[in-house]
């Protein structure tokens, strides 16, 4: 599973697009995701993410989308939220 570093928001409908050649060129943390992104589909078609949105982590499953032009390749998919981890249980012992 690659983890994003940079904060994200999905569409309404739970999709997240990542355009691989923004207009204007991505730098820091987004450079960086693409780089990532674009070493992860070297080997396969299909990449499991996970990152930050605003409201919380999300997880998913993207694909590498290549239009006729090189421009609009980006990386798209269907994600949703993860489940925070469980608190621990606090044991509590109250004095006699």
């Amino acid at each position: 599973m690659l983890e994003l570093q940079g904060t994200y928001t999905a569409l309404p409908n739970k999709r997240l697009v990542i355009l691989a050649r923004p207009f204007p060129a991505a730098s820091g943390v987004w450079a960086q995701d693409i780089a990532a992104l674009d070493q992860a589909f070297e080997a396969a078609n299909r990449c499991e993410v996970r990152f930050r949105t605003p409201f919380g982590l999300m997880a998913g499953q993207l694909q590498e989308k290549n239009a006729r032009q090189d421009r609009m390749r980006s990386f798209e998919g269907y994600v949703w939220f993860l489940r925070p981890a469980a608190p621990s249980t606090i044991q509590t012992t109250s004095g006699a």
